[in-house]
């Protein structure tokens, strides 16, 4: 089967029915981000209309108790199937159901033509990815950051959602703190490492799901040893140090709030996580998400007295550039995810 990131968006001309259509915008939706890249979503096309579910036994019991992080891969997949749809002229309108394991309708018509504004957010996403490292000690452009402010309080905040941007360095330090802290809180419980090392995958693992090693910045040889180590040994303090001194070098770090806490929030979220992921990459920035501060015990509650919130933080990532491309991380491809 041909690798699912490559895409001729001239291809999308030359087919005649709209569920072809359809399919053809799920290669980029399927092509999202998603907690320990799970991919847990799969869809159903019924006429002019796709369903999107999600899989309960993708859910990670220790990574992700409260399914929030569910929730938010969802969000991303939706996003980046709606913005293809935008461009390629066949959205009409979509709902948001959560109804058992069925989490969203999208709608769609023939009747438009391809909408230009959204095709550099389409090129993007086949090269998305969440990068790993060092950021350059390059600051991002004030335009760049009120940018994506604007964008925010138009779009997602009317949605209950709120968005920090951190640039002051007393301020990334101690978010560095607290992400440290939380991956020891994490590494400590053995049903969590056991469960994250069932997800890592050595660099020769022809698995389509899961981290491989190159994910995460591993040594080709590292790769085969990590997932062991993990499962039987706490590594909490050696990763808290190396995702400490990755934050650091950040010139910003965005944290996602709300006031609310419930699935069509978390999907909310996630929508606005990959939008926004989308405009700074296509930028020519560098992504990387540490949610250890928000996911562990109560952390949150330091990062709410930090930035002075009283909604709930639910997850962050950090921003900048970098001199390193990372590889992209294989996915499932659209007939996989598709139901009868």
């Amino acid at each position: 089967m041909p690798n699912s990131r490559n895409i001729n968006k001239a291809d999308f001309d030359n087919l005649k029915t709209l569920r072809e259509k359809i399919k053809f915008c799920l290669r980029y939706a399927v092509l999202a981000p998603s907690v320990h890249n799970t991919q847990p979503w799969f869809f159903k096309i019924l006429g002019n209309v796709c369903e999107v579910y999600f899989d309960p036994k993708l859910r990670l019991a220790q990574a992700d108790a409260t399914g929030r992080n569910l929730y938010i891969s969802l969000g991303k997949c939706l996003e980046n199937f709606l913005i293809a749809a935008k461009y390629f002229g066949i959205y009409d309108k979509h709902e948001f159901i959560l109804t058992d394991n069925l989490a969203a309708r999208i709608y769609f018509n023939e009747t438009g033509g391809k909408v230009y504004k959204w095709e550099r957010l389409v090129d993007t996403i086949p090269n998305r990815v969440n990068s790993r490292g060092a950021f350059l000690a390059k600051s991002i452009p004030e335009e760049i950051l009120l940018e994506i402010k604007r964008l925010f309080a138009e779009k997602y905040a009317p949605l209950g959602l709120g968005l920090n941007i951190i640039t002051d360095k007393e301020k990334i330090k101690a978010m560095a703190l607290l992400t440290a802290q939380g991956m020891q809180m994490a590494h400590r419980r053995t049903a969590f490492r056991k469960e994250m090392s069932e997800w890592l995958n050595n660099d020769l693992n022809p698995k389509k799901d899961g981290m491989p090693g190159f994910s995460l910045r591993m040594p080709f040889l590292l790769s085969f040893v990590i997932p062991w180590l993990i499962r039987f040994k706490d590594l909490g303090k050696f990763l808290g140090k190396l995702n400490y001194k990755s934050i650091m070098t950040a010139p910003a770090v965005f944290v996602f709030s709300a006031a609310e806490n419930f699935p069509l929030t978390w999907l909310h979220m996630g929508l606005a996580i990959e939008r926004l992921s989308l405009e700074l990459q296509a930028r020519g920035l560098k992504t990387s998400v540490y949610v250890a501060s928000v996911e562990m015990g109560d952390l949150y509650k330091q990062v709410q007295q930090l930035l002075e919130i009283s909604s709930r933080p639910q997850f962050v990532f950090c921003a900048g550039y970098m001199d390193f491309n990372q590889r992209l991380t294989p996915k499932h491809a659209v007939e996989e995810k598709l139901i009868n």
